[in-house]
């Protein structure tokens, strides 16, 4: 630890001597390191993107379970209506506890007419809002 410490003070002390005293940062210089602090940041935020988009991608429509339908019935407590193989289950949600309260042999709503339900609204939403532009 202590020869750590010795080398990196020769370097700082070398460096310090090796500086021209009263030199002035030129734009260019500053120009140079804001571009560079740009080109990080963009590297950063589009291997974010390309992360994200791989995820979904390589996880696909493969999932098992589907909430069909949810319902808050307070602040911190849920009724949900979930989909596993081809069967439905109601749970009831709390902050502490997930719990199980009924499982249907036949779907009590298909999950298709569900997603329908939801683009039916998007549809709803879009003509509301074009009518509240013109």
């Amino acid at each position: 630890m202590t020869r750590f410490l010795a080398i990196t003070t020769a370097i700082v002390a070398n460096t310090a001597q090796s500086a021209e005293p009263g030199k002035i940062v030129g734009g260019a210089d500053v120009a140079t390191m804001i571009l560079s602090t740009l080109v990080v940041v963009a590297a950063i935020v589009a291997l974010g993107w390309v992360y994200s988009r791989s995820k979904f991608a390589i996880a696909g429509n493969r999932d098992v379970i589907n909430i069909v339908s949810s319902r808050a019935l307070g602040t911190k407590e849920r009724l949900l209506l979930i989909e596993v193989a081809d069967q439905q289950l109601l749970v009831g949600m709390t902050a502490s506890q997930v719990q199980t309260l009924h499982v249907f042999d036949k779907p009590v709503v298909d999950s298709s007419a569900a997603d329908a339900a939801s683009s039916s609204f998007a549809e709803r939403l879009r003509s509301t809002v074009r009518e509240a532009r013109q």
